[in-house]
């Protein structure tokens, strides 16, 4: 028995050319006979490859919708998701964060029954064990965030249509899904599958490096308590120089130090320089606000549609294969 909903599939990929026809396969058997209806919507994130073409050519054995959202270059995959969540329809909306994702059917259906039952949230966890970085990562922004996240990796997602709605809703320019849907205040599940392969962002250290940045900053207080407390430190160093430099005036024989000098400087102007690499970041985040430039930029929209598909495999003198692309 099929669900009788609307369900979107987004999935992720950047030069997936080799890999997207077979997943979009899977994906289409799977939607097709658990759901009435449903779409698939591919973000190709500035792919050098062939992973357009490679994905027209798969939409002609689908089932259901499809649609190929391009991204003139690389964005990463916050911004790309984003784009793909605001062109889904769907009563519930899969978010697949690679196409290499390895969970299986029987757990994407698993996913969909826990969301009935009231779960607005449902995320999944790879069972492989994280790096020493991801665990370190999560463990720090859990403690130091101004909110209950208790965040951890997840490679896939299924989100009710309100849930969705309320978290593009909120006016955050630095879109982190992981922490915006918490924020929400929908109830979420988390559940746990067998990964074949340690759970992986697929980025470079220095992109995640300035991932964990933006979260630690957008999501937390830190920053702003590092300077208090640094300043503090740094206020009561100085008294404590110089009220040794005047006892030393006054009760001791001594010549002022090329030492002390130079220790007192350099933890004063340490601190200062942290400080306003600090204040830099958030003057660089108002700056962002200010602006308003768009979260991403889309370069073309393609609809493969299912009525079309049906119509290209009747073989109407060819018309069927020309209606069934629409920019």
């Amino acid at each position: 028995m099929k669900y009788k909903v609307f369900v979107s599939f987004i999935a992720y990929t950047h030069n997936g050319g080799s890999r997207v026809a077979g997943f979009l396969k899977s994906v289409d058997d799977y939607l097709s006979s658990t759901f009435e209806c449903h779409e698939i919507i591919v973000v190709n994130d500035g792919s050098t490859d062939d992973t357009a073409r490679e994905v027209e050519e798969a939409s002609r054995g689908l089932n259901g919708n499809l649609i190929l959202i391009n991204l003139p270059w690389r964005h990463g995959l916050e911004p790309a998701m984003t784009a793909g969540l605001h062109k889904s329809v769907g009563d519930f909306v899969y978010e697949m964060d690679s196409i290499d994702t390895d969970c299986t059917e029987e757990f994407l259906r698993g996913m969909f029954e826990a969301a009935v039952t009231g779960y607005d949230i449902v995320a999944g966890v790879p069972e492989a064990a994280q790096s020493m970085t991801s665990r370190l990562f999560y463990k720090f922004i859990n403690r130091v965030s101004y909110a209950d996240l208790h965040m951890t990796s997840e490679t896939v997602r299924l989100a009710s249509r309100r849930a969705i709605n309320a978290m593009l809703n909120l006016k955050e320019k630095f879109r982190y899904r992981k922490a915006l849907y918490l924020l929400t205040g929908y109830p979420k599940k988390n559940l746990v599958y067998r990964s074949a392969s340690r759970a992986g962002s697929g980025r470079s250290w220095y992109e995640d490096l300035d991932l964990a940045l933006d979260v630690v900053i957008g999501y937390s207080n830190i920053g702003i308590k590092l300077i208090h407390f640094l300043s503090a430190a740094l206020f009561l160093f100085s008294l404590a120089i110089g009220g040794w430099a005047i006892y030393g005036y006054f009760f001791e024989n001594v010549v002022e130090g090329w030492t002390a000098i130079m220790v007192f400087l350099s933890c004063v102007f340490s601190g200062l320089f942290f400080i306003l690499g600090v204040l830099g970041e958030y003057i660089m985040r108002i700056l962002n606000e200010v602006k308003g430039r768009p979260y991403y930029t889309v370069s073309s929209v393609k609809v493969y549609s299912e009525t079309a598909n049906r119509a290209a495999r009747l073989d109407y003198g060819g018309q069927g294969e020309n209606a069934r692309r629409a920019e």
